[in-house]
């Protein structure tokens, strides 16, 4: 069912707009199913409908549409279109114009169309008369004055409840756009100009000594990968002899990557029994305890070669460094551990 009376408004004015509907309906008696506003839960759109399909239904045919124009309302592109389907189709409408708006804000489609203030009292009753026309009217004249003298009681403290509009000095605003442009063709020249270095870096890489070019690239990026590599691979080395020896590292290195590789007890006794003391391995199913605190220590460390082998401006740094190395430049290589870890 479509509803006689369509309020349309910003959601941003919601405090005006239930006013406006209590005004209607408990002023005038109008039916709480005959008023239709899409921000308010008993007029809105019911559950599980398409809002857009709902809002389309309710705008095609109803008796009056009352429009609250506020600052708000034609900064939205809805309520924009809202008027613009009220427009077309040719119904009634009753324009209230909101503070701090005035009637030269009444343009466009709305040309020439009688408007009315939000505080001009006496011409509400065109409001009132409008809606009887329509038989929509229950209550008494009375009834009505009591409650459009609370209304406009109430509207000074209503209005203070409504975001404001920001709006931008048009001479700030000319004068951003005019700097951004200006920005944006400086940008371009630069996207140019690093185009071709780029280009050239290239180029001399071919040429160049792989290490030194690589020394001129982290001297000119501000980058430390490489340090940071090293750091981690010292630490790593540091914490062989407090884990019992090379050949446990080698065993949790193979079970932290997921690699194949038995504990050799048998021809490395001393360090597996060193291993097992200090809580990084357990004999008895041959495995590595990750949570001991030295284990924890390694696992850490390798994360944070593997986090750098990941990222490819780190990784192209710190294997071009260590190019001359000639290994599988890949962390879960053994290649890699004999020549890092001294595994």
């Amino acid at each position: 069912m479509v509803c006689s009376v369509f309020i349309s408004h910003a959601t941003k004015d919601v405090p005006l707009v239930q006013a406006v509907v209590d005004l209607i309906e408990d002023g005038l008696g109008v039916p709480e199913g005959e008023i239709f506003c899409s921000s308010l839960k008993g007029h809105g759109i019911p559950v599980g409908q398409n809002f857009v399909e709902y809002m389309r239904k309710e705008i095609a045919a109803p008796e009056v549409v009352v429009l609250l124009l506020t600052e708000n309302y034609f900064n939205s592109n809805f309520c924009l279109s809202e008027l613009g389907a009220a427009w077309v189709k040719g119904h009634k409408i009753f324009p209230i114009v909101v503070p701090p708006l005035n009637f030269t804000a009444i343009k466009d489609v709305l040309l020439g169309v009688q408007a009315i203030g939000l505080e001009d009292d006496i011409s509400y009753n065109q409001l009132r008369e409008t809606l009887n026309d329509l038989k929509l009217v229950t209550k008494s004249v009375t009834k009505w004055d009591v409650k459009r003298r609370y209304f406009f009681q109430s509207l000074p403290g209503i209005l203070e409840k409504l975001p404001k509009l920001e709006t931008v000095d048009p001479a700030e605003y000319a004068n951003v756009k005019q700097n951004l442009e200006e920005a944006k063709s400086e940008l371009l020249s630069y996207e140019d100009e690093i185009a071709q270095l780029k280009k050239r870096i290239g180029a001399l890489e071919k040429l160049k000594d792989t290490k030194e070019v690589q020394a001129v690239r982290r001297e000119f990026s501000g980058s430390d990968y490489v340090a940071q590599f090293d750091t981690a691979v010292k630490a790593i080395i540091s914490l062989r002899s407090k884990i019992g020896g090379p050949e446990v590292l080698k065993f949790m290195l193979a079970d932290y990557y997921g690699a194949s590789y038995g504990m050799d007890v048998r021809n490395y006794p001393e360090q597996f029994e060193e291993a097992s003391l200090v809580k990084v391995v357990r004999l008895q199913d041959r495995s590595v305890q990750w949570g001991a605190t030295r284990a924890q220590e390694v696992r850490q460390r390798l994360a944070e070669i593997d986090r750098l082998m990941d990222e490819q401006d780190s990784y192209d740094e710190i294997a071009g460094h260590y190019a001359d190395r000639d290994i599988p430049f890949e962390t879960d290589n053994l290649e890699f551990w004999e020549s890092f870890y001294g595994v």
